[in-house]
């Protein structure tokens, strides 16, 4: 018996043994000089900065950006997961930059530093990162030495000043805490080698370790971690080119490794660790130029244009995408920025459903 093949494929397809293919969508959000650093885990919020770090703006698709400060800089705006707190840089009455929690409006709180902290010059504390219901906020404090710096929290419910967190090799290095699982309980950032190499760290429930290859080798800082801690990526594979991928059950890989003068950076992590968002920097013309990319497991790293294009998504002529910032937890949300058509830097948006 002869079978029609297109008779067949609409059985399975009405069967549902066939999966339809997801619909994805590319969005110029109108939104010009927006570096996103971090939204709410529904995605609905982002927030960032400007292209010079200044000044702190918040982002919603209904009432577009906003400027909720004038920023500085020192660390980088960030959003609780549940989208209720805000963290960002703003300068206190002695013109000193520190991390502040926002009021509402162009309100801040200062948070300043650890008790007896030093100002380095105007820079005072910088927050990087928080939890996911706006009790924990992490980055960098200035400690009681003169411009000595290291990785830090502040706790948001019951105030007080900043808390350092431990540093291997003493007060002669420094450390940096980049962002938070979701119950505060892993941290990540860098730490400083007595050489001076800048190393991925993680501190589990206040100890802290550095994130090593399976041969004992470093890697280049620690840029996020999934909201169970189980996945933390960064850039600088065993002080390569290459992005990497820590996971609880397999350790360190490299992501994105290639020839030539390729530099692959991973920025954010979906929470199941199946992918990743980051940049690609090459030298063009004696000048760096960045691409966005995307990691998948089991598929490798894409660049972002080509991601888009296999799923038969156009984008506009003359835009070109620079750097994939964020992924929301479910991996179905990406924000980024780019030079659009007219030259600007203009945030991004893209939807996998």
């Amino acid at each position: 018996m002869k079978i029609d093949h297109r008779t067949l494929l609409a059985a399975l397809i009405l069967a549902g043994t066939v999966p339809a293919f997801s619909e994805t969508t590319f969005t110029a959000t109108g939104v010009i000089e927006m570096v996103p650093s971090s939204m709410s885990d529904d995605a609905s919020i982002v927030v960032g900065t400007g292209t010079f770090g200044a000044p702190n703006l918040y982002y919603t698709e209904a009432s577009g950006a906003s400027v909720i400060g004038d920023g500085c800089g020192s660390g980088l705006p960030a959003i609780s997961g549940d989208g209720t707190t805000v963290v960002g840089c703003h300068v206190n009455s002695d013109g000193k930059y520190n991390a502040a929690k926002w009021l509402g409006g162009t309100n801040w709180l200062d948070l300043g530093t650890v008790a007896g902290g030093v100002a380095c010059d105007t820079f005072l504390s910088g927050s990087y990162g928080m939890d996911q219901d706006g009790s924990l906020a992490v980055g960098l404090v200035y400690l009681p030495q003169t411009c000595k710096a290291g990785a830090g929290t502040w706790d948001l419910i019951n105030g007080g000043p900043a808390t350092a967190l431990p540093a291997l090799f003493g007060a002669a290095t420094y450390s940096r805490a980049n962002a938070v699982n979701a119950d505060g309980s892993v941290i990540v950032g860098w730490q400083d080698q007595l050489s001076g190499e800048r190393t991925a760290a993680k501190w589990v429930n206040g100890v802290e370790e550095l994130i090593l290859t399976s041969s004992g080798g470093f890697n280049g800082e620690a840029m996020a971690v999934s909201a169970n801690g189980q996945t933390i990526v960064g850039g600088g594979f065993n002080f390569s080119r290459a992005a990497w991928i820590w996971q609880a059950a397999t350790g360190v890989r490299s992501i994105g490794a290639r020839g030539g003068d390729a530099r692959f950076v991973a920025l954010d992590v979906s929470d199941d660790g199946k992918i990743v968002v980051g940049f690609i920097m090459r030298l063009h013309n004696g000048f760096p130029a960045e691409r966005g990319f995307i990691w998948q497991e089991g598929k490798g790293v894409t660049n972002l244009d080509v991601f888009l294009s296999k799923r038969g998504v156009t984008v506009p002529p003359g835009w070109i995408l620079s750097v994939a910032s964020l992924i929301s937890p479910d991996g179905n949300t990406i924000y980024g920025f780019g030079s659009n058509p007219a030259g600007q830097t203009e945030m991004f948006k893209i939807t996998v459903e």
